[in-house]
């Protein structure tokens, strides 16, 4: 994913100049634009995924520092947080590629004005944690009207765009405004450090950091037999872990990898391209979380072998956590049909071709990934459990629709190539108990070789 920013970074600038025939500064001022919807999602993603920074305190508690000092300490550690990485990762190759096109004196001050609302929302999700911790519900409700601002925007009914487009072009205009960004992280670092010290007492820390997994609401799947308790054990193994809640949280990030590709006129007429986002975009959650299929049990693989498991029920759960969040994604997604008809038929294809086909390469290759995960580490930046497995099954899995639909595409029209994609989905999905019982077979002659490997590593 840290390769993916990278990327997306260095082609920024070439396919904004590009797709909207601008080129210079122009399309540094475009690239302003989009800086407030990335504001509003960065703080959404932030709130999931950041921990409040009083927990690192605990160990200092008994040390004779004074309070403002120690809270001090622990919030600007979280300045080297990889959340705050990742945007860097498309900044700096955007600014290093259009560095020629800023206006005279203004290249640096705007980078730092960046800079600072990307460390202003560092903080602020710390207040926002604080104040709306019971309140999840108001952060998906920013995140939902934060995507029904884009699509007004695409209608010509408002433009937040043109107000983010304005508001950091007076950066390139007169240099000197970066001072008031940078002021913002400064005011709320101290906003955050009053708050800090009035927190930082051991009851209440070891109150905050235990974490309990709410099941009760959860507990309705043992009505579904065998199947329902096996999708019950995954859901709390997804929750209670911190790599496996970090999948989990930055799933939904690729169900926006969309508006890279459909909202860009250079990529309308390339739809191998935006077969290539549709499969990201419905398929977030699989390609996150089926690379390791059967490795997040690594830990405890050998008691499993020892119970008395169905493997045919245990691959239909499986099957299931992995289809529901793909029927999920593409049903969210939906709404990228304002972008144009030809849109829904490509997520369409791509969904299908996920669920009837890309599902069952994740499960079977299941078997040869004998790589053991630690679900206690974090999952930012985490490589473990990946090797060159993991690249080898990417091929069929985003590489084969485009290879399909070329071909019938190129001499049948488009819309022959989407259903030929579309169609071998479809098959899979109808033959999805016959692939399901050969995936079984092949699972239960490597086993035993599984789980020597995750003994081994």
């Amino acid at each position: 994913m840290l390769l993916i920013f990278f990327v997306m970074g260095l082609m920024l600038s070439r396919a904004i100049g590009e797709g909207m025939e601008i080129e210079g500064a122009d399309v540094i001022r475009v690239f302003g634009g989009g800086l407030l919807y990335y504001i509003g999602f960065d703080l959404v993603w932030r709130f999931f995924l950041q921990k409040m920074p009083e927990m690192s305190a605990r160990p200092l508690l008994h040390m004779p520092i004074r309070k403002s000092r120690m809270a001090g300490f622990v919030l600007l550690r979280t300045l080297f947080s990889p959340l705050n990485l990742l945007p860097l990762l498309v900044v700096i190759p955007f600014f290093v590629t259009t560095y020629a096109d800023f206006p005279g004196g203004a290249a640096w001050p705007w980078l730092v004005a960046i800079l600072s609302l990307v460390l202003a929302n560092n903080f602020i999700t710390f207040m926002l944690k604080r104040y709306l911790a019971d309140k999840t519900w108001v952060l998906i409700l920013i995140l939902v009207l934060l995507v029904i601002l884009f699509f007004l925007e695409r209608t010509g009914l408002i433009s937040l765009f043109a107000v983010s487009q304005i508001l950091f072009s007076v950066v390139l205009d007169y240099p000197l405004i970066a001072l008031a960004f940078i002021a913002l992280p400064v005011l709320f670092y101290m906003l955050d450090v009053k708050m800090v010290v009035n927190r930082l007492y051991l009851e209440d820390i070891d109150r905050r950091k235990s974490y309990q997994v709410n099941a009760g609401r959860m507990e309705g799947l043992r009505r579904f037999g065998e199947i329902g308790e096996l999708l019950l054990v995954e859901l709390k193994l997804m929750m209670r872990n911190k790599r496996t809640r970090t999948v989990l949280f930055m799933a939904p990030l690729l169900l926006l990898y969309g508006f890279f590709f459909y909202g860009t006129p250079m990529y309308q007429d390339k739809t191998g391209w935006l077969i290539f986002a549709g499969l990201f975009v419905t398929g977030g959650f699989l390609i996150s979380y089926g690379q390791f299929l059967v490795a997040w049990e690594s830990s405890y693989f050998d008691t499993i072998l020892t119970k008395n498991i169905n493997f045919s029920q245990y691959f239909k759960a499986k099957y299931l956590i992995l289809l529901l969040p793909t029927v999920a994604a593409w049903l969210i997604t939906i709404p990228y049909v304002f972008l144009g008809w030809n849109i829904l038929k490509i997520n369409t294809a791509a969904f299908l071709f996920n669920a009837g086909f890309n599902i069952y390469v994740y499960m079977y290759f299941a078997a040869y990934n004998s790589k053991r995960i630690d679900l206690s580490r974090s999952g930012m930046m985490n490589y473990q459990g990946v090797g060159a497995k993991q690249f080898l099954v990417a091929l069929p899995v985003m590489v084969l629709p485009i290879l399909i639909y070329l071909p019938f595409g190129f001499f049948f029209g488009e819309d022959v190539g989407l259903l030929v994609v579309g169609g071998i989905g479809l098959l899979g999905l109808l033959l999805r108990n016959l692939i399901l019982k050969q995936i079984v077979m092949f699972f239960v002659t490597r086993k035993y070789q599984l789980a020597s490997g995750f003994r081994q590593n």
